[in-house]
């Protein structure tokens, strides 16, 4: 984190790596993002009919050398400039006082007892289960009504298809079409 500081280095230390821990990440996974689907889809965003984001710069290496391609250099040059505009950003006296002053307010908060975290974690888990659970069940029998409304099998929607899953009523492969309504055609 030394090597991102140079606004008041040294304070608000754990703040300022949080951040920079969390723009890093949004860095490497949109450096990675471009890597992977650079080869492909920078082609095609440009109108590119024979690919040059997605061709190997060495040929002949084999498997070892297909991936060096130039999203691939796009994509570390982005990592770069990346590195770059964070240790900018971090350093910004606006953001490192924010930072610092969040972290100097959070040193003041007076945290609640372990029991009553845990008291109130474990209320929270019973009413977002039970509500989980209803939700659930609205769904199940919303699916089953309007599956029938259009006339779908009671055994593919909603509470049928939960039982017939549960209960194994499947039919036997070969046998799918058995038992379900024949199609009207239009002459009958």
């Amino acid at each position: 984190m030394a090597v991102f500081e140079t606004y008041r280095r040294g304070a608000a230390r754990k703040a300022r790596s949080f951040a920079l821990m969390i723009l890093l990440g949004v860095v490497v996974w949109g450096s990675y993002s471009l890597f992977e689907y650079g080869n492909t889809r920078l082609d095609r965003l440009f109108g590119i009919e024979d690919p040059v984001f997605g061709r190997a710069v060495i040929s002949g290496g084999g498997a070892l050398t297909e991936w060096i391609t130039p999203s691939l250099f796009i994509a570390l040059g982005v990592f770069v400039v990346g590195l770059g505009v964070i240790r900018w950003y971090l350093n910004t006296p606006r953001f490192a006082d924010l930072l610092i002053a969040t972290e100097s307010e959070l040193r003041k908060v007076r945290w609640a007892a372990n029991a009553e975290v845990k008291r109130a974690t474990s209320v929270t888990l019973y009413y977002v289960f039970w509500f989980a659970a209803i939700i659930f069940v609205m769904d199940l029998t919303f699916s089953l009504v309007v599956g029938t409304l259009q006339q779908q099998h009671w055994k593919t929607v909603g509470f049928g298809r939960v039982v017939t899953m549960v209960l194994r009523l499947d039919p036997p492969p070969g046998q799918e079409n058995v038992g379900k309504k024949p199609a009207k055609t239009p002459g009958q």
